[in-house]
């Protein structure tokens, strides 16, 4: 039981981002070999502090035998003999428990009350002042739910959700958790006056912190109008710097937390318009005023590395910064937009988080079928497997994937090396390069070099002109496997667009193993799913029989009453035969290719792998339709 409590704090500090899980499994090698506390080794060697423990775990006490509270509080010296005696005569006449009696009579605190309880009932005892909580944990366990049972989600690891209880006995509550979550349940302790506190913290509204801020900040500048062009910019005090430093960062903070793709800032009449790309839709935010827009747009120029003087083209720059203890890129983008009243910009961010969650092959939504033909083909010796779709459509996720999965069959045998722009996503065994023009580190340039690395798998952002294409098919005649992306509608227009840069049909026919062309749509969520049966008008029109039964959400609190939440996968793999080669060193059109597959019958489209999906229930026939086009029945 004791060492189940030992490796609870541990996971609690990591949880925290105070350790990293190497220097948690050093701690313990320590431990195992000195007896010590986990507590004791990670501060003598540096690891945190005494105030970062404090700051997150109580007191940490241990009981050797097990006692009546009465006897380990006296044994502890947190009350005397007599004491205790008054206690349970007060005890016999309320009612109420021994330890409530004695906070009430001021005998002791209700922090240390519960550092012994956590003791006795080997429990770990936890200071919620400082925690922190995802946002993807509290959207598993809604605000209503936690003030219901008075608790509060604290992690989650390995499919047990960690919650804080005042009374974590109460097994009736913690099955009823488990049941509304799906979840395995674990519990830690804390005061009921800390959870309430926290639960109003945690699941505050960030947008309403933004509007304290923004009144704050709007104090004195009611009648402060935008000057033309906005080429002057009234003086800021410290303060007022520092408030509209808190504003960015709030925005920034807040969009990450909702797993956002993009952060959108539009200039209007009014004001400047702040809206969040959440699974490929945009969602309005808040407007900030007039008179703050000249500042932000200076603010994030600066920290883009970006000329603020020049307002009259657009500019590109990259913010790094730090969230919940990882590193997070932003790619900037300002495009001078015009108002009524003056020449503003429009600010565009990509969020690119590279130490974010990573998905394998089986997790991307690709059907069983064509998992097993894409993985045959990305083990290929040599040639080269594209990925096609418009952009956000997750083709830098799927290439991940893929080198993950060539990675762990080849047990790291075989020389990874990628040419990004950016590099989204940090793959631990991979050389990964970040391309940089103003450098002269172009995808053609990095191409010559590249080969002179000894690689065996090359992947290559994007294949943007002529003379990568060519290298790129170079490197496959000479053995190497290439990875890379196109921006095409489908599959067969890959070839298309490569007769178009330039690339010799006959060795487009040689060298291509693979084509994938993929979708994003909005999954439905499983919470509030529902089934219900569409008008027969609107199932022949995508080609289903009438009285078809499809899927929808309702909309609830997990899903902030959208009906959906998260994204996956549609696919359509074309992997060549000699027919096709044939066609491709005819240099046929992409829709003679096409109609070759669909007549050959195995050929699975991006709408058909769509209304399968739909008709499983994890997506909906409008996103479907939205998506995928109508040709490809």
């Amino acid at each position: 039981m004791m060492q189940r409590r030992v490796r609870k704090l541990g996971e609690i500090l990591l949880s925290q981002g105070l350790i990293s899980e190497s220097q948690l499994a050093k701690a313990l090698q320590i431990q195992q070999k000195t007896g010590k506390t986990l507590g004791t080794i990670l501060i003598k060697t540096g690891l945190v502090s005494a105030d970062d423990i404090s700051s997150v775990l109580g007191q940490q006490i241990h009981i050797s035998s097990r006692k009546r509270l009465g006897e380990v509080l006296v044994d502890q010296g947190l009350v005397s003999p007599k004491m205790l005696e008054k206690g349970l005569l007060h005890q016999k006449k309320s009612g109420k428990k021994l330890g409530e009696t004695l906070i009430e009579l001021g005998y002791i605190t209700e922090n240390k009350l519960i550092d012994i309880l956590s003791a006795q009932l080997d429990v770990q005892h936890v200071i919620l002042d400082q925690i922190k909580v995802k946002k993807a944990l509290t959207s598993i366990i809604p605000k209503e739910l936690c003030k219901k049972y008075n608790i509060l989600p604290i992690y989650e690891q390995g499919g047990v959700i960690t919650i804080a209880m005042a009374d974590p006995t109460n097994l009736r509550t913690m099955d009823h958790i488990k049941f509304m979550t799906g979840k395995e349940i674990d519990a830690v302790m804390a005061s009921e006056k800390e959870i309430q506190k926290a639960i109003e913290r945690v699941y505050e509204d960030k947008m309403k912190q933004m509007s304290d801020l923004l009144h704050h900040a709007g104090q004195g500048h009611e009648e402060l109008e935008v000057v033309e062009d906005e080429e002057q910019m009234e003086e800021l005090t410290d303060e007022e710097g520092m408030e509209i430093v808190k504003i960015v960062n709030l925005i920034i903070h807040e969009a990450i937390d909702e797993e956002a793709s993009d952060i959108h800032m539009e200039p209007t009449e009014s004001g400047y318009l702040v809206k969040y790309r959440v699974d490929g839709e945009l969602h309005k935010k808040q407007e900030l005023p007039e008179h703050m827009r000249p500042q932000i747009i200076s603010r994030l120029k600066i920290q883009g590395g970006m000329d603020i003087a020049e307002k009259r083209k657009p500019q590109d720059g990259r913010i790094k910064i730090r969230h919940q203890s990882r590193n997070v890129d932003l790619r900037v983008s300002s495009f001078p937009a015009m108002t009524k009243k003056a020449l503003s910009e429009k600010i565009v961010m990509r969020i690119v988080d590279t130490e974010g969650k990573s998905l394998g092959l089986p997790q991307l939504g690709l059907s069983k079928d064509t998992l097993t033909r894409f993985e045959r083909v990305i083990k290929s010796p040599d040639g080269i497997m594209l990925v096609t779709g418009p952009t956000g459509s997750g083709k830098s996720m799927s290439l991940y994937a893929a080198l993950e999965f060539i990675k762990d069959y080849y047990e790291e045998k075989k020389q990874i090396i990628t040419m990004e722009d950016p590099v989204e996503s940090s793959v631990a065994g991979i050389t990964q390069g970040q391309i940089n023009p103003r450098a002269g580190f172009t995808f053609a340039a990095g191409m010559r070099s590249i080969l002179r690395q000894d690689p065996d798998i090359i992947m290559i952002g994007e294949m943007r002109d002529l003379e990568t294409s060519q290298m790129a098919v170079q490197a496959a005649l000479t053995g190497h496997v290439v990875f890379s992306t196109l921006h095409t509608n489908d599959s067969p227009s890959a070839y298309t667009r490569l007769f178009d840069m330039g690339v010799a049909p006959y060795l487009v026919a040689s060298t291509v193993r693979g084509i994938m062309a993929q979708r994003l749509v909005r999954r439905i969520c499983s919470n509030c799913k529902e089934e219900y049966y569409p008008d027969d008008e609107t199932l022949e029109q995508v080609g289903l029989k009438p009285g078809v039964k499809l899927y929808r959400g309702k909309g609830c609190s997990k899903c902030s009453g959208t009906g959906m939440r998260g994204r996956i996968g549609l696919y359509e793999l074309l992997i060549p035969d000699r027919e096709v080669q044939r066609l491709v060193n005819k240099k046929a059109e992409s829709e003679d290719i096409k109609d070759y597959l669909l007549q050959k019958g195995d050929f699975i489209t991006l709408r058909k792998d769509g209304l399968i999906k739909a008709l499983k229930g994890i997506t909906t026939l409008e996103q479907v339709i939205g998506a995928t086009q109508e040709t490809e029945l």
